[in-house]
């Protein structure tokens, strides 16, 4: 038997311990190897790019509503990017992130009787309930008040029966034992009998009023000549208390007189206290911004959140302040307790019990509503209607005014001169910046939007839609 020595021994070297085996010989890349590597890097990085600015284009407006990309500063150039991976743009005016935000926002009487704690005892009544609500399309806040007597449906477990509004909170929170309960039991009335959907509450009573307007180094109200208080004798304790007088001007009030204002009542009806609360809120937002306390929210929150409850969650807050920067103060103010083109909204009624209350037009309340929960793109537009019906015809334009204001919220309309007898409705548009109103206009009247004549508006004083009824007019939702 022959044994090969050389075969052995080179079998025996390749595989001796701790010995590393020979790289194979490296093979260069080609010019074109290396461009393609490199391009593949760059498409993967620009890729991750437009996937993170796609993740924070749907963030922003979640957290910010009434932003986007667009309108942020730090990325603007790469807010229009429209590429094969990502299409980035902002949600629409209807977008679930530009929904109104509606605030519920309660004064509590806080005394002896009336105990602010998390239980049964927990301030029975509400002596301030209002509507914040705040729309990130428009950039304006509106504020609805309620006048605590107003007669309406408590919705509880154990069925539905009437008494005043500022009782809703407090039976929610003896039958739940929390301030939640009594939260949710209000958020139940406000969407059963006026169709108002609450998304956060805020509840103050009358000391952490005062601390806050203390905070601010006291506000400076000008008070018109129709809510100035005479001498009163003002206790916030029913125990001690002082003579107090607000003349019509400019009144320098610390947190206690303001309070002892908007709590004023003994001289005139609770329709006034209503606008003394309001304007004092005005005020006190007007100061706010005069500070620029709105730049550090979550600072801001924590040096008074001792005297404020609420459940709007601390991530929403930077978000909320920067949309109340948007409206620059500007605050709309109504009450349920105002007429509607004479006609009073609320009735003084004494019940079989005893009970003063006050009832409601259910129209002139339906009128408020629409104008404070009102479209943006409806907001400071004005609508002409005229008749071309003929005989009748006035009735029937009257008709569709107030369905337009009443029903559908627009803030102005009025009546033109008569024009001669025509077959078919018209709607006019001057200008392009109302054309939603006018489409949503036809579609209301079953017209179809591309009937709309579109016009120059070379006077800012013309209205923006005029229609003329026709002999085809039939009143919407009729």
């Amino acid at each position: 038997m022959v044994t090969r020595i050389e075969d052995s021994t080179i079998a025996r070297s390749a595989s001796r311990p701790g010995q590393r085996p020979r790289p194979a010989p490296r093979k260069n890349l080609s010019g074109a190897q290396r461009l393609l590597f490199v391009f593949a890097l760059v498409t993967f990085g620009l890729a991750s790019v437009y996937s993170s600015l796609a993740l924070l284009a749907r963030v922003t407006p979640a957290l910010f509503p009434g932003k986007d990309l667009t309108n942020l500063g730090i990325i603007r150039p790469l807010a229009n990017l429209d590429t094969p991976f990502v299409a980035i743009k902002p949600p629409s005016d209807s977008s679930v992130f530009n929904k109104r935000i509606n605030l519920l926002i309660l004064g509590v009487d806080k005394r002896p009787y009336f105990q602010f704690e998390d239980n049964a005892n927990s301030g029975y009544l509400t002596d301030t309930i209002m509507v914040a609500t705040i729309d990130p399309v428009g950039k304006s806040t509106s504020v609805l008040s309620f006048p605590r007597d107003m007669l309406i449906d408590i919705h509880t477990k154990g069925g539905t029966y009437e008494d005043r509004i500022n009782t809703s909170f407090g039976t929610g929170v003896r039958a739940g034992q929390s301030i939640s309960a009594g939260t949710d039991q209000l958020k139940l009335d406000m969407k059963e009998n006026f169709g108002i959907d609450i998304d956060y509450y805020v509840i103050l009573d009358f000391k952490g009023v005062e601390k806050l307007i203390d905070a601010l180094g006291g506000i400076d109200v000008d008070i018109p000549y129709d809510l100035s208080v005479p001498e009163w004798f003002y206790s916030d304790d029913d125990i001690n208390g002082v003579w107090v007088s607000f003349p019509s001007g400019i009144n320098k009030l610390d947190g206690y007189h303001a309070v002892a204002f908007g709590r004023h009542r003994e001289y005139d009806s609770d329709l006034k206290r209503v606008k003394r609360q309001q304007l004092v809120l005005k005020t006190a937002l007007q100061k706010v911004f005069t500070m620029a306390l709105l730049n550090n929210p979550f600072e801001l929150w924590d040096a008074y959140s001792s005297t404020v409850k609420t459940d709007i969650p601390r991530s929403k807050f930077p978000g909320y302040a920067a949309l109340l920067k948007d409206t620059n103060g500007r605050m709309n103010t109504y009450s349920l307790g105002d007429p509607v083109n004479e006609v009073p909204t609320v009735m003084g009624y004494t019940t079989p019990g005893g009970a003063a209350v006050l009832q409601w037009n259910a129209e002139n309340v339906q009128y408020w509503l629409s104008q404070v929960f009102t479209k943006a793109q409806y907001s400071a537009s004005a609508v002409e209607i005229q008749n071309g019906y003929g005989e009748d015809g006035s009735v029937r334009a009257a008709a569709l005014g107030r369905y337009l204001a009443y029903s559908k919220g627009l803030p102005t309309v009025y009546y033109g001169p008569d024009q001669d007898a025509q077959p078919h409705t018209t709607i006019t548009l001057y200008g392009e910046e109302k054309r939603a109103l006018a489409e949503d206009i036809a579609r209301w009247m079953g017209i179809s939007s591309n009937e709309i004549i579109a016009v120059p508006k070379p006077d800012s004083s013309l209205p923006d839609v005029v229609i003329v009824i026709g002999k085809d007019f039939k009143v919407p939702g009729g």
